[in-house]
């Protein structure tokens, strides 16, 4: 039915040493030759550190005033809202108890 631990880890070994048999092979070893990154082949660069700060800094500034203007609608439909009710329950005031 079901193998044992060791049953389990022995071919795990085995397995093992199967993949450290087929790295050595030339094949594989011209191919680590291949990846391995030179002078000549490394043409990364860096970025200053007050550019990158800069590029974060102008982000932060830009989603803040988004949120800060939809702060600042949702308070006004809020108080809108709030001013229309009062008005609405002053008018039919007057009109429900003018006797």
């Amino acid at each position: 039915m079901s193998e044992t631990r060791l049953e389990k880890y022995r071919k795990y070994r085995e397995s093992l040493n199967e993949v450290k048999a087929n790295s050595k092979t030339d094949v594989a070893e011209e191919m680590r030759r291949a990846n391995v990154v030179t002078e000549k082949f490394n043409t990364t660069s860096t970025l200053p550190l007050d550019e990158v700060i800069g590029q974060i800094n102008e982000e932060d500034e830009t989603v803040s005033r988004r949120i800060v203007t939809r702060k600042r609608i949702q308070i006004a439909i809020v108080v809108a809202i709030g001013v229309l009710l009062v008005a609405g329950i002053a008018v039919f005031a007057y009109f429900a108890f003018r006797g």
